[in-house]
């Protein structure tokens, strides 16, 4: 049997390398390396051999690197970003170059939507509402609804908002912010991202966002989205001085690295008011802990405005993992059959 070599350049950790690589097919050698750790003489010895390059959220590849790769049959972005990858020098090389959205990813950013919506029209505090007694509302009590007959809010609730024309701020911009702004684009949303390295000009106008320093877009956003991954220095990161910086009554909501926000000052913040409401899906201890102080807030306090899910953002309704699918174009290649999105 004909052996392939791929190599696979990512920055995940090992959890999600070993998922990747487990899904690969038996008769490919796939070599995978943490682009954060491997040094751009090593990606350019091993992508010499490679019959195909998968790279997902692992930075440039341009002409060197494809010049360097006599075999490539294909590159592969796991993803829907691709302007950093040369297209011109793949087209001159002759080397496809394909995209493939993340249906996890996707997953997210309409978890995201759900999230944002769930503090901003206030469900938790409202679902409480309707375990109150009708008396509370209305001396005379229920009455049955006809074209004449209704209790149009009842509760007199004044703090329910709208997704439409805020200015919405994502913390950490990747492949889960772009499909989130994407998503946001009939919603009337003003989108500004913070990233170490801004976006080109001509992605920001596709995605119809602005780049902002990240406390700048702390102190202009009406919601933050937090999405950044952990490490080291962004440990607690979202900390009581930067949640400070939000502007008063803005909402938080969170689907990064549970790590990097400090949930007290967050809980803090919103049983203060500072915080309108805070919506999180991830967090520093998992599965959450009794004593989590969001869950604390949430359970004791009927009118805290906070919504917390269990860590599912990207659940969705495959069978399994699509891990074994982000090499079914490579297979396409090798046997010459139509490509899926492809861009070059």
């Amino acid at each position: 049997m004909a052996r392939y070599n791929v190599l696979y350049l990512c920055p995940l950790g090992k959890q999600h390398q070993a998922w990747r690589l487990a899904a690969a097919p038996a008769d490919f050698d796939v070599v995978m390396r943490r682009s954060t750790e491997t040094s751009r003489e090593e990606v350019l010895a091993l992508v010499r051999h490679a019959d195909a390059l998968i790279t997902e959220r692992a930075g440039e590849v341009d002409r060197r690197l494809i010049e360097a790769a006599p075999r490539l049959k294909i590159i592969q972005r796991i993803g829907s970003l691709y302007h950093d990858i040369d297209l011109d020098a793949a087209r001159e090389f002759h080397v496809p170059v394909c995209v493939r959205p993340i249906r996890g990813t996707i997953a997210v950013a309409e978890n995201l939507v759900l999230q944002m919506l769930a503090v901003l029209r206030r469900a938790m505090p409202l679902q409480k509402v309707l375990h109150m007694p009708p008396e509370v509302f209305s001396p005379s009590g229920p009455r049955r609804t006809s074209e004449d007959v209704f209790a149009f809010n009842w509760s007199k609730q004044t703090r329910v908002s709208l997704i439409h024309g805020k200015t919405i701020g994502i913390l950490g911009f990747g492949e889960i912010g772009a499909e989130l702004a994407r998503r946001l684009q009939p919603w009337g949303c003003r989108v500004l991202y913070a990233k170490r390295h801004p976006l080109p000009r001509r992605v920001e106008e596709e995605l119809r966002i602005a780049h902002r320093d990240a406390e700048v877009l702390l102190r202009e956003s009406d919601i933050v989205v937090c999405l950044l991954p952990y490490f080291q220095e962004t440990d607690l990161w979202l900390n009581a001085q930067r949640i400070a910086m939000m502007k008063p009554g803005a909402w938080l909501v969170e689907a990064g690295s549970g790590s990097v926000v400090d949930e007290r000052a967050v809980a803090d913040a919103v049983r203060a008011g500072h915080l309108a409401g805070a919506s999180f899906d991830t967090y520093e201890w998992e599965p959450i802990r009794p004593d989590n102080p969001l869950l604390t807030l949430a359970d004791g306090d009927p009118a805290a405005n906070v919504f917390l899910l269990p860590h599912v953002g990207s659940c969705n309704d495959s069978p399994d993992h699509e891990y074994a699918a982000f090499y079914d174009n490579i297979r396409r290649a090798l046997d010459g059959q139509p490509l899926e999105g492809r861009v070059a």
